[in-house]
């Protein structure tokens, strides 16, 4: 055996790099197993200490390991990309390079004080220990800090490499075996040559987030049927999201849905949370001979392919009824506010309709679930609109045929309507911006605007109105307060929610006035003055939109409840999401 020190080969972006940091304890873990995937290991066992124990943190490999020669050549040459030394791919099994600046031994570090690295290939066993402490006192020299290294002869000892973090940061929450399976198992939970283990327990299906289920059955023709999967409950999809088809414990071509993307009454979006697999036994001949596919005509694979269509689809709609409902109870106060604008006849028959098409965009966010819902309710007081909907009603009841013509009709309504609306709206901000571009414009030609179209300030002051009572306040306030030369500067626009309990207090300045101290006070001056007018406990909050502040006026200084916008933010956001469902609704054609 023979001991002797090891240097580091820097590039001149270590410094840089040395900087990086991993999000989470077990991102850096990641990096380890990247590394293990890179040296074309076939297994990976992780070991995590208990929580605030002293043991150390140990990553091993059945890897092609290192000699002494390659450690000094590949190794220590860090923050260098490895690719341009040994290729895009891996030697034994063709895999990708994850590895690219060179700097994924430093992931440890991030997370212990100490880090021992020790691999054997070809007979040879070599020891290498890193300091941390050393490292960040000599960042500038590196080349210059000695590193504990020795190499020794074995025998009958397989390749691999081992990873050794012992003095893990307190600073950081301790690593967890449920978090590290959830990071691995997207990328390789379903990797057939790279099996990786936390705690001895192999990653699976389970460690996806969500709803699982598991059932094994018996088909006539494809024979028995192990089918295992998640519904991820996480906002973002699984990686590689989908079913794997295996035969006799052999992965058969790339996930697949079994027709559940195309499924019209599964949204592509939910399909796309599902991730598992299927396992068959004894029924090779629909597969092709380089296991890349199915032959799709075969009865066993056609007959296994509806059984696991079915069978996801029930768990899918459950669980998209419910986060429906969910979401609805989240709009329900804005649609039903709107629906009472409705005949009471044509209310069932638009709640019906706005469920179809908020189930069209499922997984997009609140605030664009909003401005939809909002949309089709405009859509809907046409009487177009209608007359499909009462034909539907009364095909429903007679003639199947017209029926279905009358569901294709109101299809093509629906869709033509709400982007009507739409396209309206994106009409009403052209008119409004070139309004707001004219130095002439005065507070009250951008009040008769925004009034009566409060969607442009965003969902949460859609629900808010001026009734007649708030504007009689108003109004007696201001006949009061402001007369002669004095008119022109009373407030101008009270709107309420939630009873009366939530009230808003608009400013209108011209769209060429930028917003100053003395505008904010006078603004809170009728805010104290028209709140005598309600219930003590009622709120008051003040928006104010102009130009936008002046340079000297800090918005962080400002009292709570006051908000400054411009006219330009407000048309630009409402434009955002307007353009966007145009976009969306095109794509649905």
């Amino acid at each position: 055996m023979s001991d002797q020190n090891a240097h580091f080969s820097v590039d001149t972006r270590l410094t840089r790099l040395l900087g990086e940091t991993y999000r989470s304890s077990e991102a850096a873990i990641k990096e380890l197993v990247d590394n293990a995937w890179d040296a074309d290991a076939s297994h990976v066992w992780i070991s995590l200490p208990k929580a605030l124990s002293v043991e150390p943190i140990t990553v091993r490999d059945d890897g092609s390991g290192m000699t002494s020669n390659e450690m000094r050549a590949e190794y220590l040459n860090i923050a260098s990309d490895k690719r341009t030394r040994t290729g895009e791919k891996t030697p034994r099994w063709g895999r990708r390079i994850k590895g690219r600046k060179g700097i994924g031994k430093f992931a440890g570090l991030t997370i212990a004080d100490h880090m021992q690295v020790e691999t054997c290939a070809r007979g040879r066993k070599c020891i290498l220990q890193i300091n941390k402490k050393e490292l960040i006192e000599n960042q500038n020299d590196l080349e210059a800090v000695p590193l504990k290294f020795s190499e020794q002869t074995v025998s009958n000892e397989p390749a691999g490499t081992t990873v050794i973090l012992s003095g893990l940061n307190t600073q950081l929450n301790f690593p967890t075996a449920d978090r590290l399976r959830e990071i691995l198992i997207y990328e390789y939970g379903r990797e057939d040559t790279f099996k990786v283990f936390v705690d001895d327990a192999a990653l699976s299906v389970q460690d996806v987030p969500g709803k699982t289920s598991q059932l094994a059955t018996s088909l006539p023709v494809a024979g028995e049927v192990k089918l295992h999967f998640t519904i991820s409950d996480g906002k973002k999809a699984p990686r590689a999201a989908g079913i794997i088809l295996k035969v006799n414990g052999k992965a058969v071509g790339k996930p697949q849905f079994f027709g559940l993307d195309e499924d019209e009454d599964i949204p592509p979006k939910l399909a796309k949370k599902v991730y598992g697999e299927v396992e068959l036994s004894g029924v090779e001949d629909f597969v092709t001979a380089d296991w890349g596919a199915v032959l799709e005509n075969s009865k066993a694979y056609q007959e296994a392919r509806e059984f696991i269509k079915a069978t996801v689809k029930s768990e899918l709609k459950e669980t998209h009824s419910k986060e429906m409902s969910l979401q609805r109870a989240r709009l329900q106060k804005q649609i039903q506010q709107r629906l009472q604008q409705l005949p009471e006849n044509r209310r069932r028959f638009a709640e019906e309709a706005l469920n179809r098409i908020l189930k069209g965009f499922y997984g997009e966010s609140e605030d664009r679930i909003a401005t939809i819902a909002e949309v089709a309710l405009d859509a809907m007081e046409h009487d177009a609109y209608w007359a499909v909907l009462e034909n539907i009603n009364a095909s429903s009841k007679g003639d199947v045929g017209q029926f279905a013509v009358s569901l294709e009709e109101f299809g093509l309504v629906q869709l033509s309507k709400i982007a009507e609306q739409a396209i309206n709206r994106r009409k009403f901000l052209d008119y409004l911006d070139r309004l707001i571009s004219n130095p002439a414009t005065l507070e009250k030609d951008a009040h008769k605007a925004f009034e009566t179209n409060l969607w442009m300030l965003g969902r949460q002051y859609s629900t808010m109105s001026s009734n007649a009572t708030l504007r009689s306040i108003v109004g007696s306030y201001c006949d009061g307060e402001f007369s002669g030369t004095r008119s022109e500067k009373r407030p101008d626009l009270l709107l309420s929610q939630d009873y009366g309990d939530s009230l808003l207090l608009i400013e209108f300045k011209r769209p060429s006035h930028s917003i100053n101290r003395e505008d904010v006070s006078q603004a809170e001056k009728y805010r104290d003055e028209l709140s005598r007018k309600f219930s003590s406990s009622s709120k008051m909050e003040i928006m104010m939109i102009g130009k936008g502040r002046v340079a000297t006026l800090d918005a962080n200084n400002l009292a709570r409840g006051i908000v400054i916008r411009s006219y330009e933010s407000v048309t630009s956001s409402a434009r955002a999401e307007i353009d966007w469902l145009i976009k969306s609704l095109g794509g649905s054609h």
